[in-house]
């Protein structure tokens, strides 16, 4: 399925980047991760973050918990996850199929990997499905995967539909088709709603690819991923994944899309001929998935977006693409039969109703002579705080009420929560005063310091 042009073009980036990506691997194996990538990325990431424990994770929550955990996982001080990490994946991974490339006479063409990006809507590569016609004649199975006693689950598969849906993209790589074949039956899945906002991944980090590799049944390359470069288009990481997870969704620790895999840069000798895993040269006979892969690359999910947005499309088209480019970020529930939205109990979660006035707050200590991140959030529900505790459940900003003022003891609204998060973007990552030329990266996402090697007050 990968061609001998997607590889060399591929090894092409990656060799122009040899010089900066060098310099950013130094860093992260000195512990200075923060430093490995560009300092407004870095600054958009924490804030992306910090965004997502207030929205989703505030309620609940010891100050010194999960949020911290999440931030000391962006420096690489901490690895633990949290259970909700892994019944996550469960239901993202229901998301992901094995495509069966077939031409016009049915001959098979080989498999890819695919992935729900709307209730209609597969995302793949262009080498998968090179265009309508290819599209036309494959189709997805769903399922291909062991069940908790090992064996096979039952598989569904699902015809594709290009007639009603299909654009294609060479040098983005992509192919985005829509489905169908037995529909109520994979409604429950769900899919993966995208964003084109940035912060979602850094050089450092590690994301998780879910895949069948070589056509072989699902499979997660868990958190064993490394970003080591983020181009205009596209990320490196090096992986264990093979050819046949082309297609395959790349996710961050938070499980959302960042990238979409599509080729890699194999392992050379000094003769220029590649090697397989077991260090001898490859040759054809061996099969490609024998080929040892030093680095692999992804399409990043948000010029993908930027893409589809400039389509020119209309009717039915355009109302597809709509469901795509304006979908929460995430995984999204599906629905039962019939169209009804599934439930709490069936979709395995607990309702959390309203909010509950429970204090998150977040400090990183980045060992450096910095006054560290500061963030507190939250939303309340039911009886106002007493007066001496008024004030510490105003939004602030680098551990100051955003405006100076108590707070009027009001349970918070989900308009005040709105304006805790804007707050937070706006001013968290800003010193108090003009700030000297920053020593660092770090020291310049925290707000440099004053001038004595003193972190801002």
């Amino acid at each position: 399925m990968i061609t001998a042009e997607l590889i060399q073009q591929t090894e092409g980036r990656f060799a122009e980047r040899q010089a900066i990506r060098q310099e950013r691997e130094t860093k992260i194996r000195a512990g200075a991760v923060l430093e490995a990538d560009d300092p407004d990325r870095v600054r958009k990431r924490v804030q992306h973050v910090a965004r997502s424990i207030i929205e989703t994770e505030g309620a609940g929550l010891p100050a010194q918990g999960p949020g911290v955990t999440a931030l000391e996982r962006i420096m690489g001080k901490n690895d633990l996850m949290s259970v909700r990490y892994i019944e996550l994946a469960l239901r993202v991974a229901r998301t992901v199929g094995r495509v069966h490339v077939r031409g016009p006479d049915g001959a098979f063409g080989g498999y890819g990997t695919g992935f729900l990006v709307s209730p209609r809507l597969m995302l793949t590569n262009n080498h998968v499905l090179t265009d309508a016609t290819s599209a036309g004649h494959s189709r997805v199975e769903f399922d291909f995967q062991e069940g908790l006693d090992g064996r096979l689950q039952t598989s569904i598969f699902v015809t594709l539909d290009p007639a009603a849906f299909f654009t294609t993209d060479k040098a983005l790589d992509f192919s985005l088709v829509a489905l169908k074949g037995d529909l109520p039956k994979i409604a429950p899945y769900g899919w993966n709603g995208l964003s084109a906002a940035e912060g979602k991944i850094i050089v450092g980090e590690y994301v998780t690819i879910i895949q069948h590799p070589g056509g072989e049944r699902k499979q997660l390359a868990l958190r064993e991923n490394q970003v080591v470069d983020v181009l205009d288009n596209f990320l490196h990481y090096h992986t264990d994944t093979s050819p046949g997870s082309s297609g395959s969704p790349v996710f961050n620790d938070q499980w959302e899309i960042v990238a979409l895999h599509h080729s890699g840069v194999p392992k050379k000798d000094a003769q220029g001929r590649i090697l397989a895993r077991d260090g001898r040269v490859y040759t054809s006979s061996m099969g490609v998935n024998q080929i040892d892969w030093i680095a692999n690359e992804g399409v990043r999910i948000s010029r993908i977006l930027k893409h589809l947005e400039g389509l020119s499309l209309s009717g039915s088209q355009a109302a597809l693409r709509k469901q795509v480019l304006e979908s929460e970020k995430g995984w999204q529930g599906g629905t039962a039969a019939g169209g009804r939205e599934l439930g709490p109990d069936e979709l395995g979660t607990e309702s959390t109703g309203n909010l509950w006035t429970l204090p998150l707050e977040l400090t990183v200590d980045v060992g450096r002579a910095v006054s560290g991140v500061g963030i507190r959030a939250e939303a309340s529900r039911g009886t106002p705080a007493p007066a001496g505790e008024q004030a510490a459940r105003q939004p602030a900003t680098n551990g100051k009420p955003a405006n100076g003022q108590p707070t009027s003891g009001q349970p918070a609204s989900a308009t005040e929560l709105a304006s805790t998060v804007a707050a937070l973007e706006s001013a968290t990552f800003q010193p108090s005063a003009p700030a000297a030329p920053a020593e660092s990266a770090l020291e310049w996402l925290v707000g440099g310091t004053n001038g004595s090697g003193a972190g801002w007050p």
